[in-house]
């Protein structure tokens, strides 16, 4: 699929650099992904998850939201105690571990942004998105006067926006897309140390670019990157000398430990 965005391509460790610094500077959102797929589809929206209808995708988001309660509640931590009781929240950390959901992350930072973009496909270009976020949410805000029904009280009031209310009816919802951050701080490891931030739409199949673009509607407010993979390797060094950014410190807990760890065999096959 062809990509809508303005596109520029980064050939040079110069050029990488000052994009990096100038999305710094703008605090825009950005997110890296490792190969030029040219689209931002969220994972329960991929492979053999694609083409489900909308009731089996809640009756699965549902149940991984449910087992992961009922698991999770006996050893939660303070930063993790947001998703036992808020579904979005509860996406959120699961989206963190891997688990299939109509979110997609976003960060702060766009050093963690290249992180990812370029540690692994190696041999495949990475791509780096970014957008205004205080744009965003000035124009998000109008979403919900067009759709008061997506608001607690009828009103189309942004702060009575709630997105329990359409995102898992049945019915079709209306076509809003939210980027939310973790409401609790602190959050979990992974959250806090990635600068995190979540995309979301009330439907599934949405291609995540499409939407940020007719929301901003301004081409300039929003680009995509795409970073040379000749550059990954240099870029990679650069981010953990320069700023401490590597697996290691990006997920900061046990499971993340052990996937570093790992690491040592990955050249038998392992």
């Amino acid at each position: 699929m062809a990509c809508s965005w303005n596109t520029t391509v980064l050939r040079s460790e110069r050029d990488v650099l000052h994009v990096l610094a100038d999305l710094r500077g703008k605090r825009w959102l950005c997110r890296g992904q490792p190969s030029p797929y040219g689209v931002l589809i969220p994972s329960i929206d991929r492979g053999k998850l694609q083409d489900l209808p909308r009731a089996e995708k809640l009756m699965l988001e549902r149940q991984s939201i449910d087992l992961f309660r009922s698991t999770a509640r006996f050893f939660a931590t303070a930063g993790e105690g947001g998703a036992l009781v808020d579904d979005v929240i509860a996406l959120m950390v699961l989206r963190h571990h891997k688990v299939p959901t109509r979110l997609l992350d976003w960060s702060l930072s766009p050093y963690v942004a290249a992180y990812f973009a370029t540690c692994e496909n190696d041999k495949d270009d990475g791509e780096l998105w970014s957008f205004d976020e205080p744009l965003y949410e000035i124009e998000g805000a109008k979403q919900w006067r067009r759709w008061p029904e997506t608001t607690s009280d009828g009103s189309g009031h942004p702060s009575k926006f709630s997105d329990a209310m359409t995102a898992f009816s049945l019915k079709e919802p209306p076509d809003w897309f939210v980027c939310r951050f973790y409401k609790f701080y602190p959050g979990f490891p992974r959250q806090d140390a990635q600068a995190g931030a979540y995309s979301m739409t009330a439907r599934f199949g949405r291609n995540h670019a499409e939407a940020i673009a007719q929301l901003l509607q301004k081409r300039s407010r929003y680009h995509r990157y795409v970073v040379s993979a000749k550059l990954k390797p240099m870029l990679q060094r650069r981010l953990r000398e320069s700023h401490g950014i590597w697996v290691g410190s990006l997920f900061p807990d046990t499971a993340g430990a052990a996937d570093t760890a790992r690491t040592v065999f990955s050249g038998y096959g392992s």
